[in-house]
């Protein structure tokens, strides 16, 4: 049903040459018929009339009109403040929180109007998906596609030329992946999209990268034809010879097929176009070589018809030879070898199954934990060897966090949800929905009370640890917060616990936690923050950036200074335990005096760019993680 509504979409949007390049359910609006436009009852969503809502919001350029009576974010924001209470309190709360964001509606730029607009309409669909599977089938309306933010069109031989990379990673096409978007990939993207509706699993964990194929068919809960199966296999080929070129040839295929559900013992008609043979596993690849023999083979046929003359000999003149003069050297006086000058040297490196996206250290055991994918990876750092996998998300999951004590690690995922888990055992201990999006930074204060997160353009969330609530929702960034960072609690000094949040708006943000007030802004870099870290005594705060800087920002003076790393993004900063050197990762690992602002040699380790870096529990180990999969200590020696 959603091949056959979003095909003719898509044949008309290619032949006007626009490859949209973001197909994914959350930019699928499902419509209503009803043509009125009123507020809803209380705690009751009426969903055709949010679909229309957001149908016309969309088509009309994201202008906050959706009738003379009311505005778009005040009939989206009445209908989600006032849900219903049989809803499970994971939507529940989405609902309150989106609500709170269609506020600021009309101040938003167009950029995030689109995203609120798809972050409703997901939401309305799992909703759906939701109150289906607890009352039975249900029967889809109209199917818009929306969300052209990221399309583009085509002229002339633009469809040969490399773009920029864009796209949800989980449902983009290989070729896309590289700037090479053609009109077959909204064909893979509708494909991977139609996998994950029929399975409800996550793209990354229907394919296999061991085998390089779909494993889609494993997660099925209800049997498929085989014509159907092999449709979605051809829109899911990697290579784009292999797949299908045009929704045209896809939906003359659906519709010539007769492709429906069907009864078992119904007989299945073969489809006119026969399926490639499947390839064998690796391991069961049958090579044949010719038999081994004494001498190699002859091939007289092949014998040149002509032949290379030697070179003949050229008489060298005869060189008479110099007797030797013998030169008594005087004996020198044998110094005491020199002791090796002390230096960072790598004496441990984890290797990786994927790309690592961030690191922690316990406190108070030698445990680090790594992210790659959906897991989570725990290792011995003294004696070098993996502990653990931890298995719970569906997507990836960008940060993590330990807690001072050293019980519990928390984890942020693209599933929107934030994992707690008791890190001796593995066991996952609960799982929090306090995001409408990805959760892009965690951070953890001192006191193990308050816990912080933040995503794309949702509010950052303070978290009682102790009691379970939300304490508070900062809000103040127009962008995505990639950086959180709670300063030290001091016991000398009864001074309140500072949050520091650094976002794509190019601002640095300073909270106070207790009252959720908003202490100032700091301002001097030229692109996104990356992360955050306080020295010790908390009176200074580095913060990295993609500007390829760091600045060391004095909050007692108010002045900061620039640290100027050479480098083309700078992913991590992390203090030494007595606050004198810095660490850096960018493209290469630095090491930073922090009073006299010289740079450390250390020696080349990573192939790829350094992702995360942090010290020990002393200050002569570090530990470093990059792009190329692996994870180094070094040690002071």
């Amino acid at each position: 049903e959603v091949l056959a509504k979003l095909l003719p979409v898509l044949d008309f949007v290619h032949s006007h040459n626009v490859i949209h390049r973001d197909i994914k359910p959350g930019n699928i609006i499902i419509t209503g018929n009803q043509l009125g436009i009123s507020l809803p009852r209380s705690g009751q969503l009426d969903w055709a009339l949010l679909q229309q809502a957001l149908t016309i919001e969309s088509n009309q350029g994201f202008r906050n009109f959706v009738s003379p009576s009311y505005r778009f974010n005040e009939l989206l924001g009445f209908s989600l403040s006032q849900p219903s209470k049989d809803l499970p309190s994971a939507f529940y709360n989405r609902c309150q929180q989106l609500a709170v964001q269609c506020t600021r509606y009309p101040t938003l730029p167009i950029a995030q109007r689109q995203y609120l607009v798809a972050d409703a309409s997901r939401l309305l669909y799992e909703i759906q998906q939701a109150s289906e599977a607890r009352s039975g089938a249900f029967s889809i309306g109209r199917l818009v596609l929306v969300d052209f933010g990221a399309a583009k069109s085509l002229k002339g031989l633009e469809l040969m030329q490399t773009g920029t990379t864009i796209g949800s990673p989980e449902y983009v096409a290989p070729e896309q992946a590289r700037g090479k978007a053609v009109f077959a990939s909204d064909l893979y993207s509708l494909g991977v999209t139609c996998v994950h509706l029929l399975t409800k699993v996550s793209p990354y964990d229907l394919f296999d990268a061991s085998t390089d194929a779909w494993i889609w068919r494993n997660y099925l809960t209800a049997p498929m034809s085989e014509q159907m199966g092999y449709l979605l296999d051809r829109l899911l080929e990697r290579a784009i010879a292999r797949r299908y070129q045009s929704a045209a040839e896809v939906l003359q295929e659906l519709e010539g097929s007769s492709i429906a559900p069907m009864s078992p013992s119904a007989p299945i008609p073969p489809l006119p176009l026969q399926p490639p043979k499947p390839l064998q596993p690796a391991n069961q690849l049958a090579f044949q070589f010719p038999a081994a023999t004494s001498q190699p083979p002859t091939h007289p046929s092949l014998q040149p018809s002509f032949r290379i003359a030697r070179r003949p000999k050229v008489g060298m003149p005869v060189i008479q030879k110099v007797p030797t003069i013998q030169i008594e050297e005087p004996e020198l006086e044998t110094k005491p070898r020199r002791r090796s000058q002390p230096s960072w040297r790598c004496v441990q490196t984890f290797e990786s199954p994927a790309r690592i996206y961030a690191l922690a250290l316990s406190p108070t055991e030698p445990i680090l934990a790594s992210t790659s994918g959906n897991t989570i990876k725990l290792w011995d750092v003294e004696q070098f060897k993996p502990i653990r996998t931890l298995t719970g998300h569906l997507d990836i999951i960008p940060a993590i966090a330990i807690t001072p004590d050293g019980k519990h690690l928390i984890s942020g995922s693209a599933d929107k949800t934030i994992g707690i888990w008791e890190l001796s055992t593995g066991r996952q201990l609960s799982k929090l929905a306090l995001h409408s999006d990805t959760v892009l930074a965690l951070a953890i204060a001192a006191d193990q009370a308050t816990l912080a997160s933040s995503s794309f353009y949702d509010p950052i969330t303070l978290w009682d640890l102790n009691d379970g609530y939300k304490r508070h929702g900062l809000m103040g960034h127009s962008a995505r917060i990639d950086a959180l960072a709670f300063s030290p609690l001091l016991e000398a000094e009864q001074t309140r616990i500072i949050l520091a949040s650094g976002s794509g708006d190019l601002t640095i943000k300073l909270w106070a936690v207790d009252s959720g007030e908003e202490l100032r802004t700091l301002e001097g870099h030229t692109h996104q923050i990356s992360a955050l870290a306080f020295n010790p005594n908390g009176t200074i705060l580095a913060s990295a950036s993609w500007d390829g800087t760091v600045k060391l920002w004095n909050l007692k003076t108010r002045r900061h200074r620039t640290l100027e790393v050479e480098s083309g993004r700078v992913n991590g900063v992390a203090f030494s335990l007595d606050g004198k050197k810095l660490a850096i990762a960018s493209d290469t690992l630095q090491l930073w005096n922090v009073s006299s602002g010289k740079k450390l040699i250390l020696e080349p380790g990573h192939s790829d760019p350094v992702c995360a870096v942090l010290f020990g529990h002393t200050d002569q180990m570090l530990i470093s993680a990059s792009f190329d999969r692996s994870i180094k200590l070094w040690q002071w020696e």
